[in-house]
């Protein structure tokens, strides 16, 4: 009889033990299906569930969904314990590393960010996501050149990664950057802007189901304003940063003559201080140019050196709102370029 209840009782556990299985492989099934659909409130409440189940809380794929479902709802620091699991349960999968890079760039932890994207790359020398990303963290750090190599990785890999083009062009334009504020003159560095609208011109033209294309046409057409200005202005110099004032704008174009009416500065308002750049600590400052045009708007502005945590579009946003009038020449108005900067201290 006591033989017979042990054989019944472990029945019924292992009858538990399946239902209890079954249950969990339905919710992790779930909880991917519902990210799929974009439903990520939902996604995150079962996939969080499945994480803490006995059954599912080992699967790597719980965790690397529900550090998707976290980075879309840009909860990153959540994403990357999530992610973070994923990989300690499965080291070897440079899909969950790539995942890993990803949300640490995201989150300004740039040198975690180079170094998942690198093993992701060490498990697959063909994954041209993790030579982006890479690539998109030395922007970041101020390595143009290791950007620019890794972003001609990821185009060789996949010609159709449009991202890839775009941080290319980036990182052709930052050095122009660097290069001008550093004393020399626009004129002799404009291959530099010339490589960085081709980039885009061939992505623009080639490139499958590109999602950036609009704005890649917006960098394209602003890339060909400044290219035409500095091209024709041989005489045009940017001022070197340690000789400008924070905020305050730097004429470019040539000593006036006799018959030039310099351009007035009206309003200058200020660039917000991003939530995200508070969280993640960063400061620094932004140096654009920015086109101030004939009909008195700013038309188009370039990062010529940037920050992450929003703040960059933050400048911008700030710098399309100054109110000027603009220079004359025998009393008719034109179009100059002047750099201007915009600091960012944590208080």
């Amino acid at each position: 009889m006591r033989h017979t209840f042990n054989k019944s009782f472990l029945f019924f556990l292992l009858i538990l033990f399946c239902v209890s299985f079954a249950f969990a492989q339905t919710e992790r099934e779930k909880g991917i299906e519902l990210y799929n659909q974009g439903k990520n409130k939902e996604a995150v409440a079962t996939l969080e569930k499945a994480s803490s189940r006995k059954e599912t809380k080992t699967d790597a794929d719980v965790w690397n969904f529900l550090g998707l479902a976290y980075t879309r709802d840009e909860a990153f620091k959540k994403a990357i314990k999530a992610f973070e699991k994923a990989v300690g349960i499965n080291p070897q999968n440079a899909i969950y590393q790539t995942n890993l890079a990803y949300v640490y760039f995201l989150n300004n932890n740039l040198d975690k960010a180079q170094a998942a994207s690198t093993k992701a790359i060490g498990l697959n020398s063909q994954n041209a996501t993790a030579y982006y990303i890479r690539g998109a963290a030395s922007v970041w750090e101020g390595d143009n050149d290791n950007a620019i190599s890794d972003a001609d990785q990821a185009i060789a890999i996949d010609p159709d990664h449009s991202l890839a083009y775009v941080l290319k062009s980036d990182a052709l334009l930052l050095s122009f950057g660097r290069r001008v504020g550093g004393g020399l003159r626009p004129f002799d560095e404009v291959g530099l802007l010339q490589q960085a609208k081709e980039v885009l011109e061939i992505c623009l033209k080639n490139c499958r189901n590109n999602p950036q294309t609009e704005l890649q046409q917006k960098k394209l057409d602003a890339l060909e304003v400044f290219y035409k200005y500095f091209s024709k202005n041989r005489d045009a110099m940017l001022n070197q940063a340690s000789d400008a004032s924070p905020n305050q704008p730097v004429s470019v174009s040539p000593l006036p003559d006799p018959g030039v009416t310099p351009l007035k500065i009206l309003k200058k308002p200020p660039a917000a201080y991003t939530n995200n750049a508070r969280e993640n600590r960063i400061e620094g400052t932004i140096r654009m140019a920015v086109f101030l045009s004939e009909s008195g708007r700013v038309t188009h502005t370039l990062i010529l050196k940037g920050l992450g945590g929003g703040l960059n579009e933050s400048a911008v946003n700030a710098a399309r709102q100054i109110k000027f009038v603009p220079a004359t020449k025998d009393g008719k108005p034109f179009s100059q370029i002047r750099i201007i900067d915009y600091s960012f201290d944590i208080q």
